[in-house]
């Protein structure tokens, strides 16, 4: 098969991810995997396919003793499986790149060509939409984690190289595109994964001197912004960042902070300040009263919020999932799950710690993976992780340990 065809099946993939459709990048993914098919796995790339797998199973176990109805447990299963085909598929695509630094540059355009059509969009539509966050987002996107990825490849890892003048003046231009895009998608997710991304992989967040320096000026930058947003208060007349500060200062209790809440007697508006909080509340409830906390529910249970919430444009009051990511895994597979999920998080970040002496490019590749780990960590916390529709960390993390594998081998 010719390269420029593994190229486009490659492209396509992107896209399937990038369009939030679980069906549609799970089918995406099993056909790439089945098109660029090879037994040969390195060990380190097995490893973390042989924690993900172990979730499968307890899922599975742990639905046997229930009377659940197929399509929710296929649909669990999908779920599960999906991360990990979407890594195998991308570890297998780079074995059949020629120039297996491809696999990055094809990332970066794809990001340039969706930042672009973004832009255009805002452009050509700004008037009828004005000042408004919530319509700005909600019409043209409330996040693009392939140009979060593109954005921390053309910041740290940087392989499209050899331009001549004029077309290095268009790939600066691109950039510019590409930056001022993911900014106005106003996600503040995309922010601090962005940031951490590039912390890490700079070394900043390792666990030596120059790491304990990092978090300390960090941490004193950080007091002092939450110093100020404490005591933000949005005007009557609120801008477009004047609505985004108030939702970062609403991120933690949003996250984090639960509160006492009677669905039958409140107005039940004061809980989406609340939300994520409140679901993840109810799985602990849940499993607490079913007394499944070392494996979970299992695949196909749900969990009662109290009241009807739309989801997937229906209005459904027993949620399949949840956004907190370790939420959602304890729903499903328990504290066990929570372990491996977290050993497999924390098996990546290990890399830091694998660099060789004067292997620069093996030193650039356990940075990605470092990076990538930092990724799925805060998607855990508010956006269901690896599990998420548009998660682009397995598919970073897959194509990475394989150039990996093939500069050191």
């Amino acid at each position: 098969m010719s390269q420029n065809l593994y190229k486009l099946i490659f492209v396509i993939l992107i896209v399937a991810i990038w369009s939030e459709s679980v069906e549609v990048s799970f089918i995406a993914a099993f056909i790439t995997a089945f098109t660029a098919f090879s037994s040969k796995i390195s060990k380190a790339a097995f490893t973390f396919l042989f924690l993900l797998s172990i979730l499968v199973l307890i899922g599975v176990v742990s639905a046997i003793s229930l009377d659940l109805e197929p399509y929710p447990f296929i649909k669990d299963t999908i779920y599960f499986i999906r991360p990990m085909l979407i890594f195998f598929a991308a570890y297998l695509i780079v074995t059949k790149l020629k120039n297996k630094s491809d696999f990055f540059d094809i990332i970066i355009y794809t990001g340039f060509a969706f930042a672009f059509i973004h832009l255009a969009k805002i452009a050509i539509n700004f008037g009828s939409i004005g000042p408004r966050l919530d319509r700005l987002r909600g019409v043209y996107g409330r996040s693009s984690h392939l140009e979060l990825v593109a954005l921390y490849l053309v910041t740290c890892v940087k392989t499209i190289k050899n331009f001549k003048p004029l077309s290095k003046i268009i790939y600066r231009i691109f950039i510019v595109i590409l930056a001022i895009s993911f900014f106005v998608y106003f996600s503040r997710t995309m922010l601090v994964v962005y940031v951490l991304m590039v912390m890490a992989h700079y070394g900043l967040l390792k666990l030596n001197i120059k790491g304990i320096v990092a978090l300390f000026v960090g941490a004193i930058f950080a007091g002092m912004f939450v110093f100020y947003i404490k005591d933000y208060e949005e005007p009557k007349d609120p801008g477009i960042l004047d609505t985004f500060l108030a939702k970062v200062k609403n991120s933690y209790d949003e996250a984090f902070k639960t509160k006492d809440f009677d669905v039958t007697l409140n107005d039940r508006r004061e809980l989406w300040g609340n939300w994520r909080a409140y679901e993840a509340e109810q799985v602990i409830k849940k499993i607490h009263r079913e007394k499944s906390w070392v494996l979970g529910a299992g695949f196909g249970s749900t969990v009662d919020v109290g009241l009807e919430v739309r989801l997937d444009g229906e209005m459904i009051q027993h949620l399949p999932k949840v956004h907190n990511g370790l939420a959602y895994v304890y729903l499903k597979v328990g504290a066990l799950g929570i372990l491996i999920y977290l050993i497999a998080i924390f098996y990546m970040y290990y890399f830091y710690y694998k660099d060789k002496k004067g292997d620069e490019a093996s030193k650039l590749y356990n940075r990605i993976l470092v990076s990538g780990s930092f990724y799925l960590l805060v998607t855990s916390f508010v956006v269901t992780g690896i599990f998420v529709s548009y998660d682009m960390a397995t598919l970073l993390i897959g194509g990475t340990f394989a150039i990996k594998h093939f500069s050191e081998n």
